[in-house]
């Protein structure tokens, strides 16, 4: 174990933040109140911030600050000035008075924002009455206030000396200054003006997997990646010739073998009388930046292609479109409306898929919340992320409707009772000064549809109807069976015609040929998806009907929607259509073993949650592969499965899980699928629940699956 860390200094005596093992007693003691600098407790924090370094330190340091240089020093530093001091609070100028000629031009540089380093600068000491000459290798740094102007001046200092006592000293700021660079992560070395490096640390040699000695004398330009030669030493050359700080970024071969990008910066190095006698440098690898960096440049470049192929397919198939179609204008346009919709619905079915899988463990996750939450504010904050979640899988529900990929339940649908039964909704609704007006058909008219979906639509359309009627109005509903001669869109039979009229502003034609486009809206920002007539085009599209738009600018629209007519006696014949997930209320299901098979982690980590907290014990896989390798070593007593997945989709493994295990219940659990994919691979009654759910639909569908299982 490691040993207890030592304590640090009791914080009441000083405001700065000083670690432990520094060197600043003297500069504690003092009495700043009385110096133009005040109590350490009014500094700036940039000022505290350096000090705090300087004085928790025992490697010789100093800060100098403000307009007059005044110094802060710590111990170490102390023993340095010597008959110098005192020196806290004092002009810099003042104490080195005797040196000022050279130093002020250094200091002068750091104030314009320049690191100075110098190596055994001459400077004379004074101790005990005795003067001595010293040589001190010292690094001054910037310091910048809040707006990033250099206001002060840190520095560190190793004395050396022809004394003993001033050598040893230098010698275990050396042994100190090595163990600080041969700790440090990044590759760090020292130059000469011949370019011989008289120092490099531990990262610089294990890089080049070769001893120190080897490493001092070693020849980069022998590891430079060929592409990037040239470059890096025309950079180096003219970065040594502008005696100014200057990086390199470039590839070199380490002693693995490997290429690392690697980025170093070199600083001059100055002598005592300010002249240049080499470089100083650090450099680390950027290799795993540079990886990513690669990689999201190559994402783009793949997505721009893709972009430009889906634009290239969809410009092909309008030219198509034209080409194919020349005799009749309608028939054009509603081909290339048709091709348009189709395109545009697979686009926005995948977002919805996207967004399904986000919702998933939201909604669930926030279902959880809401019911074991007391504190009233927090169950009413959760309730309200709740309603808005479940509001979000509405519109995603809305893209599915319009892109004619989510599973319905296609019925006899008696279409004046729907409407009889919308009459208290739509009053509340549409409002006051609006009038509603029915004009149905006298016969009991049956249309082939799914009875929810119709519902949406009518409402959608009048709610549209009202918004084009501010000033109030009149809004019909009519219903008629007519016969229709068929065409490019609509097949030749009879359908129910369901007209929504208003008596608004209407529709200019550029405008109504554009209506039922997914997200184009006339309505101020804020106030609608843009969805709500492509819901509408979506709903009549997958009952095999179509939508046709009247309108005029100041006398109304009317929208009429055609749908499949069917005998009123087909209606009392069994139900046709499969129910999604589970409806009404299911037995606890027994406890067994599940396998869930769903690329998207979050729904993966919800289901896992959810289901062994009902007592199941859950298999989870991301690849259908690995679901496939996994049924070999245990016995699942239901798979879930999701559709959209890479390289095998749902529909695909269901096969493969049936051919393996015939007895094995499967179900789907999806955001986004084709119906025929899902029942051509299980058949019609295949259960499938609807990303986004929630926990009581999920645990209903297990346990119907596996009741279903044991009573087969």
């Amino acid at each position: 174990m490691d040993p207890d860390p030592p304590l640090p200094p009791a914080r009441g005596s000083s405001p700065l933040p000083i670690p432990p093992g520094g060197t600043g007693s003297a500069a504690h003691a003092h009495d700043w109140a009385s110096t133009p600098l005040g109590p350490m407790a009014s500094w700036p924090q940039p000022l505290k911030s350096a000090a705090a370094i300087a004085l928790g330190s025992n490697i010789p340091m100093f800060v100098c600050w403000g307009s007059d240089l005044l110094v802060i020093h710590n111990d170490s530093y102390g023993e340095i000035l010597g008959d110098r001091r005192p020196a806290l609070g004092e002009p810099i100028r003042k104490v080195w008075h005797d040196h000022w000629d050279v130093i002020q031009g250094y200091t002068e540089r750091v104030l314009s924002g320049e690191t100075v380093y110098l190596d055994e600068a001459p400077r004379t000491l004074r101790r005990q009455g005795r003067e001595e000459t010293a040589r001190l290798t010292a690094c001054y740094n910037p310091i910048y206030d809040e707006q990033g102007k250099p206001v002060g001046i840190f520095g560190a200092v190793t004395s050396v000396s022809e004394d003993e006592r001033t050598e040893q000293r230098l010698r275990e700021s050396e042994e100190r200054f090595r163990l600080i660079a041969d700790s440090a992560p990044v590759l760090m070395w020292v130059t000469q003006l011949d370019r011989r490096r008289s120092f490099v640390n531990r990262a610089y040699v294990d890089f080049l997997g070769i001893t120190y000695e080897e490493a001092v004398d070693f020849d980069w330009r022998t590891i430079i990646h060929p592409d990037d030669a040239a470059r890096i030493l025309a950079e180096s050359i003219a970065g040594e010739a502008s005696l100014k700080t200057f990086a390199l970024i470039g590839r070199f071969r380490g002693g693995d073998g490997e290429w690392h990008w690697i980025r170093s910066v070199s600083q001059p190095r100055w002598g005592p009388g300010g002249e240049h006698i080499g470089f100083i440098g650090a450099a680390h690898d950027i290799t795993e930046s540079k990886l990513a960096e690669q990689r999201l440049r190559e994402m783009n470049e793949t997505l721009e292609r893709r972009v430009e192929e889906r634009t290239a397919d969809l410009r092909a198939a309008l030219e198509r479109l034209r080409d194919e179609v020349g005799e009749r204008e309608r028939a054009e346009e509603a081909l290339r409306q048709a091709q348009k919709m189709e395109a545009v619905g697979r686009l926005t079915g995948g977002i919805a898929h996207d967004f399904n899988n986000l919702l998933t463990p939201v909604i669930g996750g926030l279902e959880i919340l809401a019911a074991g939450v007391e504190e009233p504010r927090l169950k009413r904050l959760a309730e309200a992320a709740l309603e808005s979640g479940r509001r979000g899988a509405k519109l995603t529900g809305q893209l599915l409707t319009f892109s004619r990929i989510q599973r319905i339940r296609i019925a006899p649908v008696a279409v004046n009772q729907v409407i009889d039964n919308l009459r208290h909704i739509l009053k509340h609704t549409i409002g006051s000064d609006i009038a509603v007006r029915t004009e149905l058909n006298s016969a009991s008219v049956h249309a082939l549809c799914d009875e929810n979906q119709l519902e949406n639509a009518i409402l959608n359309l009048a709610i549209n109807a009202r918004d084009a009627m501010q000033g109030g109005g009149t809004l019909t509903i009519a219903t008629d069976v007519v016969r229709e001669e068929g065409g490019p869109d609509l097949d030749p039979g009879d359908y129910v015609c369901i007209t929504v009229a208003d008596t608004g502003t209407g529709m200019p034609p550029e405008v109504a040929s554009r209506a039922t486009e997914p997200f184009f809206s006339t309505k101020p920002f804020g106030k609608g998806t843009g969805l709500g007539l492509a819901q509408v085009y979506g709903i009549a599209r997958q009952s095999g009907g179509i939508v046709r738009i009247q309108s005029r600018e100041g006398e109304g629209t009317k929208v009429s929607m055609l749908l499949p007519h069917v005998e009123p006696a087909a209606a009392g014949q069994g139900d046709e259509g499969q129910a999604e997930g589970a409806a009404g209320e299911m037995p606890a299901a027994a406890r067994a073993r599940i396998m869930v098979i769903d690329d998207d982690a979050d729904v993966r980590f919800f289901l896992t949650e959810l289901l062994e907290a009902e007592g199941h014990e859950v298999d989870a896989f991301a690849r259908p592969e690995a679901a496939l390798d996994g049924l070999n070593g245990s016995a699942p007593d239901l798979a879930l499965i999701d559709f959209a997945m890479p390289g095998m989709n749902g529909a695909q493994l269901a096969r493969e899980l049936r051919r393996r295990r015939p007895d094995l219940p499967i179900a789907f659990v999806t955001g986004y699928a084709e119906s025929e994919q899902l029942e051509g691979a299980l058949g019609a009654d295949v259960p499938v629940l609807r990303k986004p759910f929630g926990i009581d639909e999920i645990v209903s569908l297990v346990a119907s699956a596996l009741e279903k299982a044991g009573a087969d």
